[in-house]
């Protein structure tokens, strides 16, 4: 019997002939569409579903999950029925840290876990984290202090208070969830992995890329891409692509 759908999984594209299905996490304050503009750069045998968390998009009115722990539970009951092998899982920056916790989760419990994993835009969950917390900033500073950081705030958003008022409790729940993120040791990531990064993003760097070695004890590639935090936004052609290619190099 076909599990229940969920709320939680959005089918980009339907795929009958794919061979692998690619589960994609979006970034903090995103949804599923991030991902939309991959589906007319994927190859056929790959077929694309994004998560929606709650708080945004489809699911606007749901309120927005704000602890990392309660939304790894969340979403292992809601996807595990779903991930039907063989599938792999992917992430950007908060996502990137969803995926690999899952990873993690999946192994532990001796289920099949993905076939392979690409972070992008993420440091590897070992490194303390330098910057000043945002969660606690009253909402003008947190507001600046997620532009000067991310520029992950489109313009129209700042520029019209009312939308600005209606995505800030999301904004807010998903940092809230990134900054309650706690590593703790265990098994390394036995899958091939993949680690993505902007050339100028000011968060992330070549280096940090290479360090998730730390986490991952099968083969782990990175690659620099151009733009900054968001450069999976700035050219979704290149970087489906780039995952296309990497995922069936490994399948």
């Amino acid at each position: 019997m076909a599990p229940t759908p969920s709320v939680w999984l959005h089918r980009v594209k339907p795929a009958p002939s794919a061979t692998l299905r690619l589960y994609a996490f979006p970034f903090a304050g995103g949804g599923a569409s991030a991902y939309f503009p991959w589906a007319a750069h994927l190859d056929p045998r790959i077929e694309l579903w994004a998560i929606r968390f709650p708080g945004r998009e489809t699911r606007l009115r749901e309120k927005p999950v704000s602890s990392f722990s309660e939304a790894l539970a969340r979403l292992r009951t809601e996807l595990t029925p779903h991930l039907a092998p063989p599938f792999a899982l992917m992430g950007h920056s908060l996502g990137a840290v969803f995926a690999y916790a899952l990873t993690r989760e999946l192994q532990a419990s001796g289920r099949p876990g993905p076939r392979a994993l690409i972070l992008a835009g993420a440091r590897p969950p070992v490194h303390p984290v330098p910057e000043p917390r945002l969660a606690p900033m009253p909402d003008g500073e947190f507001v600046a202090a997620l532009r000067d950081r991310y520029n992950g705030i489109p313009p129209a958003v700042l520029a019209n208070p009312e939308l600005l008022a209606l995505v800030l409790p999301t904004l807010r729940a998903d940092i809230a969830v990134y900054e309650s993120y706690q590593h703790s040791a265990g098994p390394e990531i036995r899958c091939p992995v993949a680690a993505f990064g902007g050339e100028r993003d000011p968060l992330v760097s070549a280096a940090d890329l290479a360090d998730w070695r730390s986490l991952v004890a099968g083969p782990l590639t990175t690659r620099m891409f151009p733009g900054d935090h968001f450069f999976l936004q700035a050219d979704p052609a290149s970087a489906a692509r780039a995952s296309q290619e990497f995922l069936l190099s490994v399948s």
